[in-house]
Order: structure tokens, then C-alpha cells, then sequence
């Protein structure tokens, strides 16, 4: 195609051909910049994840405007990730380096597979464990209330021992007035050491008190008690297999310590020798 005359002369003038090598040049630059850019990629897995997380919670399959909206979040939060750590915003911050501490320790127990126990590691684990697999100690026993806060509910507690039926006296109670089989920690935990002795001691088929407890004065009557037992192999399989395992697991993990220790060099202001080290 000829051009015009007059468009063969303003091509020959110097600013056109200076304005042309930078119009150019402005477009070799934006290309290599969008080149260079980062990129952001949301796999198809990460997209079956967010679908997953959405309908866990909704219970239903996300509309395309939520998909969009949902994609347009995990994106935002993508890039002001990176930014975050292309400032150094990351550096310095307790909660940030503990979280990647703690992705760190996951990461390294999925890289060393503890295997399945066998019959034999389960036998040991259970002979070198024995206190781990005991059913506890457990009293069935019925008890009185009789407040703390009210004048004299000491003796009204002593009293109701000489009643032919002790167990139609005393007050309403936030705890329960009888127990079957509970374990005698339990007890201790919830009324205190001195009240726990009392049941541990008296004796069976008897009304007997009073008892103190933080909550104020009882009588009790022991039906029956079970001496704590070890549980039988069988029973703790399960939880045997689940104790070796996070056992190996803790071995994996302190070993993945020591060789990160040996590839740093630790040192802490006026400690000759880190405790890291």
C-alpha cells in the first residue's frame, strides 16, 4: 500500500520516529513486565477444597456467585499474603513464627511414616506401661446434703443418722445424690480428698458422718466398692496401637529437631553454651 504524501512526510519527521521507538518500546516493556509477574494459581484442588470447606458448613453446593465470590476471597487473601511477606511484615512476629513452627512439626511427621506395631511391639508397650491400662478404683454410694451456709447443719447432718430413714432428710444439691461405680479420683475431684477418705473407709451398708466437703455436710452410705484392676490385653488394643505409634511419632520428631540443630549454629546473649544446642 503507497502512502499518502503527506503521511511519507510527517514518517519522516524526527519526532514522529522518536515517538514511534518509544510507543514501541513502552509495549516491549509492558510485555516483559506482565512476563515477570508473580503468579497466582488457584489447582483444581485447592478449588475442590473451598467447594468441600463451603459445603460442610452450608450443607449444599455453592451457587457460581458464591464459588466467585469465595475464589475472589481465597485470591485477596493470596496476595496480601505475599505482599505481607515481601515487606517483612512476617519477620519478627511471636504468633507467626509459632505457626510455622507448628505447619513445620505436621509437615515433618508426614514425612517420616510410623508403620503399623506389631503383635509383639504391642506386648512390650503393654508389659512397659502397666500404670496406662488400669480400670481406677470405683465406689457405688449414696449421700445426704445438708448445707453449709445454714446455722447448725452439722448436727442436723449428725441427727439424721439416728432417723429410721436418713435418706428423707437433707436439702436438694447441684451434684448428683447417688453414684454408681464412679471412679474414686472423680469423687475426689469433685468433693475434695477429705470426703473421697470417707468413702475409700467406710463401711459397706452403713450410714455413716458427718462428712465435710467445700459444699458443707454430708452423711454417706457405701453400697459397693471395685479395687482398681489392670485391663486386659484385648481389651487395649486399640489404645495400645494408638500409644506406640504417637511414641514412634515423638521419636521421628525429635530426631527431625536434632538435625535441624545441626545445621544452625545457636547462639543466645551471654550464654556460652545455648540450651538448644
Amino acid at each position: 500500500m503507497t502512502l499518502p504524501p503527506v503521511a511519507r512526510a510527517i514518517l519522516r519527521e524526527p519526532l514522529t520516529q522518536f515517538l514511534l521507538i518509544g510507543l514501541a518500546l513502552f509495549v516491549v516493556a509492558s510485555v516483559a513486565r506482565d512476563l515477570r509477574r508473580p503468579v497466582v494459581r488457584i489447582d483444581e484442588a485447592e478449588l475442590q477444597q473451598l467447594v468441600a470447606y463451603w459445603e460442610a458448613q452450608a450443607q449444599r453446593p455453592p451457587t457460581p456467585d458464591e464459588l466467585r465470590a469465595m475464589l475472589r476471597e481465597r485470591i485477596d487473601e493470596e496476595l496480601l499474603s505475599r505482599e505481607a511477606v515481601r515487606l517483612g511484615l512476617d519477620r519478627e512476629d511471636l504468633i507467626i513464627r509459632r505457626r510455622l513452627a507448628q505447619k513445620m512439626a505436621f509437615a515433618s511427621e508426614d514425612l517420616e511414616r510410623v508403620p503399623e506395631p506389631t503383635e509383639a511391639d504391642l506386648r512390650t508397650w503393654y508389659e512397659a506401661h502397666p500404670k496406662d491400662y488400669v480400670a481406677p478404683a470405683t465406689v457405688t454410694f449414696r449421700h445426704i446434703f445438708f448445707s453449709g451456709d445454714a446455722e447448725g447443719s452439722e448436727a442436723q447432718a449428725r441427727a439424721a443418722l439416728s432417723l429410721p430413714r436418713p435418706a428423707e432428710a437433707g436439702q436438694t444439691f447441684v451434684l448428683p445424690l447417688s453414684y454408681s461405680g464412679a471412679a474414686v479420683r472423680d469423687i475426689e475431684r469433685d468433693y475434695g480428698p477429705a470426703f473421697s477418705r470417707q468413702v475409700e473407709t467406710a463401711p459397706e451398708g452403713k450410714w455413716i458422718g458427718p462428712v465435710k466437703s467445700a459444699y458443707g455436710w454430708h452423711i454417706l452410705r457405701v453400697e459397693r466398692r471395685a479395687l482398681a484392676e489392670t485391663l486386659p490385653f484385648e481389651s487395649v488394643r486399640s489404645d495400645l496401637a494408638d500409644a506406640w505409634k504417637a511414641d514412634r511419632r515423638t521419636q521421628a520428631n525429635q530426631a527431625f529437631i536434632r538435625k535441624l540443630r545441626a545445621r544452625y549454629r545457636v547462639e543466645v546473649a551471654g550464654m556460652a553454651t545455648p540450651p538448644a544446642t
